[in-house]
């Protein structure tokens, strides 16, 4: 099941210690964030780091963020608040790799086995006429 865009703002804000456990983000912690959320898409977009399908409207309203990402991305969007630490710049970085990791194209080439029947041996592989 994917993620919406306000619950991104709020795994953003508890990455940064703003909020505590059951509280509720004040309208400004929101807005702050929400402001950071088209930007940072965008910018991993034009990287060609990762692409996030439907991040949702300002507001924070809608958005579909897939699982695999979600974490991910809530790191790479804490590193560009103001107060972030160098332990927040860390997991952003960590993060780029993850998404990067995550958006690329599944492994394509398969190991090629050969028949063992099509295998010589190896005492009569020296033998002949040349």
């Amino acid at each position: 099941m994917s993620k919406t865009r306000a619950e991104l703002i709020n795994q953003v804000l508890d990455r940064l210690n703003i909020l505590v456990w059951g509280q509720t983000p004040s309208d400004e912690d929101v807005q702050k964030v929400d402001r950071l959320v088209d930007g940072a898409v965008a910018e991993l977009a034009a990287l060609n780091i990762y692409y996030v399908q439907d991040p949702g409207t300002i507001g924070p309203s809608d958005g579909s963020i897939e699982d695999e990402a979600f974490l991910a991305l809530a790191d790479y969007i804490a590193g560009f608040h103001l107060v972030a630490d160098e332990r927040i710049q860390a997991l952003s970085a960590i993060a780029v790799a993850k998404l990067m990791t995550i958006a690329a194209p599944a492994r394509t080439l398969r190991t090629l086995r050969v028949d063992q029947a099509l295998i010589t041996p190896r005492r009569g592989f020296y033998r002949g006429g040349f």
